[in-house]
């Protein structure tokens, strides 16, 4: 089969390096797989997915870092152009621009099956979110599939899909990769080290982890932070660090490929998103072993259980946060039993053998 997948560039995200987790892991495997992205992205992501897809099935329409409005309007022909050329069975569109243009484009193109893949249960923008809804939800129509990184991505954004009836299939971005440190010291440092990770964009509520490092230390309990991570928001948190003189307590240590194998020291793994997907981040951190603190959203419901293999928190809520920390700061066999727990439970569900196995019950045997 002949597969398209259509996405805005290859930043070193979730949805991103979602693609090659899947490509990487053989959930494509024995199908004739093309990708396209809008513009280049950032870090070498681009390159390493090209040396895996080998040579001529990546195409990147602009080889700029960042998604230009002149970037998606040529995309709409070099994706039209491909679709003449290729001749696809399915066009898998990921992320809310691709899904724009590629839904349009589509209109002419009535014989590829339309794959709408989604990645976080809202559709957020700093401008526009209620027209990016909108024009989706008018577009739907010429979607025959939705897939979604987990279960509660997918009965989130059914009402972005107007006409029901569609085959929906829970595609997971995430595997245990093999190798690496795992955790097996879980007495805490002084002062407490605290990881977190994800692209630093507003809903993941950074501000308000530095903030609540800040309230920590000032109740005694003296903690430093380290997030792993790059995106619009570097140089508001910068600002806010030394507005309230944290620099030797916050570091900003930019994008990793394996950041959570430098962050197995840590004490501790924060995630404070109100909105997420799948959330890969907290799945790797729990994949080496690291005590989490989660905002109980997104896929978290479905891997997470508070008090076995993490802590939940209702909210990221400074205070909420901060009683959070402190408890974990206080019990190391909490620490332990969380960390080796996550582990266990992450790598017996989330295996390379099973997107494969994904992608064969998804896509159907080669031909």
């Amino acid at each position: 089969m002949r597969i398209l997948y259509f996405i805005n560039g290859f930043d070193p995200g979730g949805a991103e390096h979602g693609l090659l987790t899947l490509v990487e892991s053989g959930f494509f495997s024995g199908h004739d797989l093309r990708v396209m992205g809008i513009c280049r992205g950032r870090g070498g992501l681009a390159d390493t997915l090209r040396t895996s897809l080998g040579a001529g099935s990546l195409k990147i329409v602009d080889d700029r870092e960042d998604l230009t409005l002149r970037a998606c309007i040529l995309s709409a022909f070099a994706l039209a152009r491909e679709i003449r050329l290729f001749r696809p069975d399915v066009v898998v569109l990921s992320l809310k621009q691709a899904n724009v243009i590629g839904r349009l484009v589509l209109q002419a193109f009535p014989g590829p099956r339309c794959v709408s893949f989604e990645h976080i249960s809202r559709y957020r923008a700093r401008r526009a979110e209620a027209v990016y809804g909108k024009l989706l939800a008018a577009l739907s129509g010429r979607v025959d599939e939705v897939w979604s990184d987990c279960e509660e991505t997918l009965e989130a954004t059914r009402p972005y899909f107007r006409k029901p009836g569609r085959r929906e299939a829970v595609v997971p971005l995430f595997r245990v990769r093999p190798g690496g440190a795992v955790k097996t010291d879980y007495s805490a440092g002084t002062p407490l080290r605290i990881a977190a990770a994800g692209r630093l964009v507003d809903r993941k509520n950074f501000d308000r982890l530095i903030l609540a490092v800040k309230a920590l230390t000032e109740r005694g309990t003296p903690a430093v932070l380290t997030i792993f991570g790059d995106g619009p928001e570097h140089e508001r948190l910068e600002r806010l660090i030394s507005r309230t003189g944290l620099e030797a307590h916050v570091r900003l240590a930019g994008y990793r490929d394996r950041w959570f194998e430098e962050a197995v020291n840590s004490d501790l793994f924060v995630n404070a998103s109100d909105t997420e997907g799948f959330c890969i981040v907290v799945a790797e951190a729990m994949s080496v072993g690291l005590p989490v603190v989660a905002t109980d959203v997104g896929g978290i419901r479905e891997y997470g259980r508070d008090n076995e293999n993490m802590l939940k928190i209702a909210d990221a809520g400074i205070d909420t946060l901060v009683a959070a920390m402190q408890r974990l700061a206080n019990d190391e066999g909490l620490r332990r039993s969380l960390g080796q727990r996550a582990r266990e439970d992450i790598c017996r569900r989330y295996s390379e053998a099973g997107i494969a196995e994904c992608g064969r019950s998804v896509l159907g045997e080669a031909r």
